[in-house]
């Protein structure tokens, strides 16, 4: 994982307490967020975290969510959610890299699954904070001349944020 860091912030500077930091936030904020999306039906039994990762038990089901806060430059963690057979998630961040990067690799996003969600998540963003998508649904009810546009129109319900804003807040 410390790989991708250096790609992401386009410094050799970078220190593994660094990627150790910007996981560590992003999967405080998604299990959080998690959390309160459960106040009302309060199906959730229990969440057990791990360093990268956190497992959601509900009493219905369970759902393993993966901290992959950069997909455009992380293809091993891609790779390692993807085998996961069961109900599974990526939380990552949303940039402007990482959107385009799903759109170009639509169909292979599909492949994850139909029981597999990616959260495009601002925690700065001054309106929304998170985009769902389940690429698999997505691509059964949408047809090909408006998924992109779909697409596009829905990350717009959320800010972008940036690599060096990501750096700046979470580095100070």
């Amino acid at each position: 994982m410390f790989g991708f860091i250096h790609n992401i912030f386009k410094a050799n500077t970078v220190t593994k307490y660094m990627v150790d930091k910007v996981v560590s936030f992003l999967k405080e904020w998604a299990v959080r967020y998690v959390k309160n999306k459960d106040l009302i039906t309060k199906k959730i039994m229990s969440v057990e975290e791990f360093d990268d990762s956190f497992k959601i038990i509900r009493k219905d089901k369970e759902q393993t969510c993966y901290i992959v806060p950069f997909v455009h430059s992380d293809a091993k963690g891609l790779e390692r959610v993807k085998s996961q057979e069961h109900n599974k998630a990526i939380f990552c961040f949303h940039t402007k890299e990482n959107y385009e990067h799903m759109i170009k690799n639509w169909k292979y996003y599909v492949g994850f699954g139909r029981l597999f969600a990616i959260y495009f998540c601002n925690p700065f963003s001054k309106t929304d904070k998170v985009i769902v998508l389940n690429p698999h649904t997505h691509e059964l009810i949408s047809d090909e001349e408006s998924l992109v546009t779909g697409l596009k129109t829905m990350a717009e319900n959320v800010e972008y944020t940036t690599e060096d804003e990501i750096k700046k807040i979470i580095g100070s």
